[in-house]
């Protein structure tokens, strides 16, 4: 049944149209039949019955060894430490389907010169498709790659820039039934998916100009060895990263398995085509989740008629107006504007409806010759390391996660929980610890407090539960043994995460090592970005540190 239903979902995929940008501008309709003989015209191998049997057991061994959600930040690592070796396994069992899928002549683009080289037939595709732009033009910039440069001198507030909405990559491109397969997956997914599909097109593809100036490798973590990785442990970003390898090894192998070994009925099995037709590889996978990761925003699906405009950062949506967005946004790429980089300042790139198109504006004001900067919206580097491959060595928003829980054998610990929950905090929650001069998130400080109150201050809390917000704030009225308590326990966590940071690097190695690393002619870029990123978390941790002592002492 499982099977007759996959063979069905490829029947219906096969007799719909996708919509597809031409170089003269408008939309062209292409068939997914099409899209697959294209694909197959790329002579994409197939593996004979031995190498395939192998491929399998690869898989099934990538399954059970992600089958377990780990309980705790060693069982992570030992199941990432045990996954990395199988997915090297992997890539080399694939290599005919990756130079098939990702010839070697693409690699050329890793170098930026080589990335430049692509830029003229993208800037000529990119015009002829509605792109609008009198003042900045894409070329390379040390430390950044490819970027943005200001033509002429640019005021504060002044349009640079706009990109209409047939030339945003998003799922709507997709057939209505390839779309109906998509319809349980994460929207960042479906573009990962019609991302790859476009890529092994290659030149039948009318997105080949936008996708030969994309980079083929990046800095995330799916692209970090064990060594590198292992620089990030005692950090708060190590088992976010784990985690994120975890997932997408865990849904690449689950598709794999739809598509050659056990046909069902799952979410998974509509991806099968993704390998049979597309010669999907984990090689290709990890590029097109990571392009999509470090360029996705958010862009509405259905628009107002009315002039309202819907504000989006860079990689989120702002609250959505009432008129703005009928339902919810969907990941999309913008090519040309993606090329600009980010610097800490405001939001200057909105969506706006009544012009079907992207509109980005000057955060302040540039010199010609300087390089355009816009703000991503606001991330902590550890999300910015994870996802984006970079960081912001100057986050004004930046901050390190705590993870905090009550005790299940706690007698006070539904009471408290009820208490939390008036405060929007879980029982067991991640909570923010800030860069001076907050240092403390009212969340953090609200929790630690519960957790240290005693029978008589819980009930006294609990019997007026309007007055729960108070606790978030720094000032409010406390028992002075609760308010040392609530002190106390934050010092010596603080402490304990620091002595953590010690027992895996010392800060004196941090420092030794990224300066020796510095002048190296050509550093590792993530190994510099982990040692920067150890340094960052360690000062805010140590600042907050010295914060909780400081109110000790009041």
């Amino acid at each position: 049944m499982g099977k007759n239903k996959r063979n069905k979902q490829q029947q219906q995929q096969q007799h719909k149209n996708a919509q597809q940008p031409t170089a003269a501008g408008p939309t062209a309709s292409s068939s997914s039949t099409n899209n697959a003989e294209a694909a197959k015209g790329n002579r994409i191998p197939s593996l004979n019955n031995k190498k395939r049997k192998a491929l399998n057991l690869v898989i099934q061994a990538i399954l059970d060894v992600v089958e377990m959600q780990p309980a705790n930040a060693n069982e992570e690592w030992k199941q990432y430490v045990e996954l990395q070796p199988l997915l090297e396994r992997l890539i080399e069992q694939e290599k005919p389907l990756q130079l098939a899928a990702c010839p070697a002549e693409d690699a050329a683009n890793a170098n930026e010169q080589k990335r430049l080289a692509k830029v003229a037939a993208f800037n000529e595709w990119a015009r002829a498709g509605g792109v609008q732009t009198d003042c900045v033009e894409i070329t390379t910039f040390p430390g950044y790659q490819l970027g943005l440069r200001v033509t002429r001198d640019l005021a504060e507030g002044e349009l640079v820039l706009t990109v209409p909405r047939q030339l945003i990559f998003s799922e709507e491109l997709l057939p209505e039934a390839q779309r109906k397969l998509f319809i349980d997956f994460p929207t960042h997914l479906n573009v990962t998916y019609m991302l790859i599909i476009e890529k092994v097109r290659g030149a039948a593809s009318n997105w080949q100009p936008f996708i030969d100036t994309l980079p083929t490798r990046y800095n995330t973590v799916l692209y970090f060895t064990v060594e590198q990785m292992q620089r990030l442990r005692g950090t708060s970003a190590c088992s976010a990263a784990v985690r994120h390898c975890r997932v997408i090894a865990r849904i690449y192998a689950s598709m794999y398995k739809c598509a050659y070994m056990q046909p069902d009925d799952s979410v998974m099995a509509g991806m099968a085509n993704l390998f049979t037709e597309y010669g999907l590889c984990y090689e290709l996978y990890r590029w097109a989740v990571s392009t999509v990761t470090t360029r996705q925003n958010l862009v509405p699906r259905q628009l107002a008629t009315d002039s309202d405009v819907v504000r989006y950062s860079g990689f989120e949506m702002n609250p959505m107006s009432e008129k703005g967005v009928r339902n919810s946004p969907m990941s999309a790429l913008i090519p040309f504007w993606d090329m600009a980089n980010h610097r800490c300042g405001k939001i200057t790139s909105y969506y706006k409806p009544s012009a079907q198109q992207m509109e980005c504006i000057a955060q302040e004001a540039f010199k010609a010759g300087e390089q355009f900067f816009i703000y991503y919206g606001d991330r902590c580097n550890a999300d910015r390391l994870v996802h984006h491959g970079f960081l912001d060595m100057n986050n004004l928003k930046d901050y390190v996660h705590i993870r905090l829980g009550l005790s299940p054998t706690d007698a006070l610990a539904e009471q408290r929980a009820l208490l939390l929950s008036e405060l929007n905090i879980e029982r067991k929650a991640e909570l923010r610890v800030l860069p001076a001069p907050e240092h403390i998130s009212g969340e953090l400080l609200a929790f630690v407090r519960v957790f240290n109150m005693s029978k008589e201050q819980l009930e006294h809390w609990c019997s007026d539960l309007e007055r729960a917000v108070d606790l978030l704030h720094i000032d409010c009225a406390l028992e002075t043994d609760l308010e040392t308590r609530t002190w106390q326990y934050l010092y010596q966590r603080l402490k304990l995460l620091l002595g953590v940071l010690d027992a895996t690097l010392k800060e004196a190695d941090e420092q030794q090592q990224l300066e020796a690393l510095q002048q190296q002619p050509a550093p590792s870029e993530i190994d510099i970005m982990v040692l920067q990123y150890r340094l960052l978390e360690r000062r805010i941790l140590g600042d907050a540190l010295q914060y909780a002592q400081e109110r000790l002492k009041v």
